[in-house]
Order: C-alpha cells, then structure tokens, then sequence
C-alpha cells in the first residue's frame, strides 16, 4: 500500500536578528520594585551569611562595587497596541496588518507581495529579497536581574558581598527613547494557492549598569535591605521570522485511532435507512458493508477491507446511502490526496 501523503507546515525562511542603538537609563532599584538577596562571605572563615547579618555588620556600611551583570529577562513595549502596521515596512511598503499574540507580533503580507515580489525570483522558484524596517518604536520596559559583586566595609571589619536584585512580578523597569531596526535582506518567498509568507518578529535586549551605587536603606535598621543607583545602557534587539505554510509531500501512514465519544454510540446506536438496491452485486454489497456496517460490529469484519470497499465507490455512497448520521471513510493515495 503506498502511504504517500500531503502535509502543510510552516516553514522558515528568514531567521535575523537585528539591533538598535543603545538607550540610557537612570534606573533606582530598591526594595519596592525588586526582590534582593545580600550574602556576605568572611574570608577568614571562608563561610557565607546572608541578609540576616551578625550584629557587628549592623551600622553604616560603605560598599565597594568591583563587578556588575545585568540579565533581562523580558522586554517588550510598555503598550504594544501602539505599533501599527506603517511602522512596519518591506522596501517601504507598510505590512497588510499587524497582530499582537503571546509577546510576539505577526505581520500579514498577501498585498505586500503582489508589489515586492520579483519575477525573476518567481520563475526561479527563488525568496524576494526586501529592505525591512521598524520604526517609531518608543517606552520600553523591562524585567531585570542585577548582579553586584564586591568587597563591604563596616564597623573595623572588610567582607566580600554579593547583592542579587530581580525584579518583582508585578513591576517593570520603564525605558525610555525611540528604537529603530533595519535588515537590509529579509527573503520572502512568493505566495502560492493564495497563501503568503507571514513576518513575525520579537523584542528582547542585552543591558548594562554603569557606576553602580550601594546604599543601606535608611527605613532598615540593618544592612538587609539596600538600593542600588546607576546608569542602565540597554541595546534594544529584535528576532525576526519569516514563515509560510507549505505543502510538502511525506511517506508516512496515518495511526488508527479509536474515535471520541463511542460511549454516546453504544447508547443512541441509530439506524440505517434503506439503500436503493439493484441487480448489481457490488452496490448491495457496499450498501451491507459501508452504509450499515458500523452500526453494531463486534469484531467480526475487517475493518480495513470495509474501509477499502467504501472508498473505492466514496461516490455511489454519496449518492445512494443515506443515513441518520454522518459515516465517515479514510483514503491515503499514492497522489497525497486524503478523504
């Protein structure tokens, strides 16, 4: 039996990333808007202490920053909805429309391609190479992990630290600037049976923080809670997909898999009215077997033989069973074609 058949997927033909001029930032994280973490490590002892400090740590502390790395962990627009489709272009054409899904937006393109397409790459069967551009992208924000490491003086004592903030789930690091993004060759393929390609593209962001201040805050009567000041550099990115539904050709056999809801069956069984029969041997015998045979079966048939029965002759059933409800048959075809 040739088990050939026919398969949409999605397949990816461009896969960039591209990145936009750094934004400043003063950024002030405290114990309001992020989570911390304080570890001291004693030298001499080679032991680690966290927030919960010994008693000659409390007091005025003087931090002394020697590493910092900053991690994002989400960047996105403050209001998505602000991005329309003509701050997205493809040789300075605006996208049809532009949807926003998950922290991802998908941009639709079947008008874009009947004015960007190239001929000659359509007979070569060959991807549109385009000129695509974002822009008018402003108020960012951001969820952020900063890691501070150090050496922390206090009350006739010197002790290395590490300060761990992360951002609560709730608050955000608001960015301010204007963010623009160009890839000079984005390739889309043509569209094919009414089907375009579909550019879709994220944000993300690698930060930076620069003169980072330690500070014990003055509401704490320890050294557990701090803030932290300093100038956050953050390049905007963005990744950017181009996919479209394509119809490939796989060697692969469908699982027979019973059907949901058999109990409801087995209650309200139903019936098969009668079938017009006439003299030809072969059209009672699919009437007996396809129109009326999953109506009570035990076993008995083959099931397979059934199924070879009513899709040879799918048009004498359309034309000649009728039942109560719908019976269904499955055909794989050597040509993909599947019924």
């Amino acid at each position: 039996m040739c088990n050939e058949s026919l398969v949409y997927l999605n397949k990816v033909y461009t896969d960039i990333q591209a990145s936009s001029c750094p934004l400043l930032t003063c950024i002030t994280a405290t114990s309001e808007n992020f989570n911390q973490q304080l570890t001291f490590i004693d030298p001499a002892e080679d032991c680690r202490r966290c927030c919960s400090c010994p008693s000659e740590l409390e007091g005025e502390l003087t931090f002394a920053v020697e590493s910092t790395e900053v991690f994002v962990s989400d960047f996105n627009l403050c209001k998505p909805e602000h991005l329309h489709p003509c701050n997205v272009t493809v040789d300075g054409i605006p996208v049809d429309d532009l949807e926003f899904f998950n922290d991802r937006f998908s941009a639709s393109t079947n008008a874009l391609m009947t004015q960007i397409s190239d001929c000659e790459c359509m007979r070569r069967n060959k991807s549109t190479a385009g000129y695509f551009l974002i822009t008018g992208i402003s108020d960012w924000k951001a969820k952020l992990t900063i890691v501070l490491r150090g050496s922390v003086f206090g009350c006739g004592s010197c002790r290395r630290f590490k300060l761990v903030m992360t951002s609560k789930e709730c608050e955000s690091v608001p960015i301010s600037g204007n963010s623009t993004f160009a890839s000079p060759r984005i390739c889309l393929p043509c569209t094919t049976n009414g089907i375009a390609p579909i550019i879709s593209f994220s944000f993300g962001a690698t930060a930076a923080l620069l003169n980072p201040v330690i500070t014990s805050e003055p509401t704490c009567g320890r050294p557990c809670n701090v803030s932290v000041t300093g100038s956050l550099i953050t390049e905007p990115t963005v990744n950017v997909q181009v996919t479209r539904a394509t119809l490939f050709r796989t060697d692969a056999e469908s699982i027979n898999i019973p059907c949901d809801d058999m109990a409801r069956c087995q209650d309200a069984p139903g019936t098969c009215n009668p079938c017009e029969r006439d003299d030809d041997s072969r059209a009672i015998r699919i009437h007996e077997r396809c129109c009326c045979a999953n109506i009570d079966r035990h076993g008995e048939e083959d099931e397979e033989q059934d199924d070879d029965i009513c899709c040879e002759d799918r048009e004498y059933q359309r034309n000649h069973c009728r039942d109560n409800r719908d019976i269904c048959c499955q055909f794989n075809g050597c040509n993909g074609c599947r019924f």
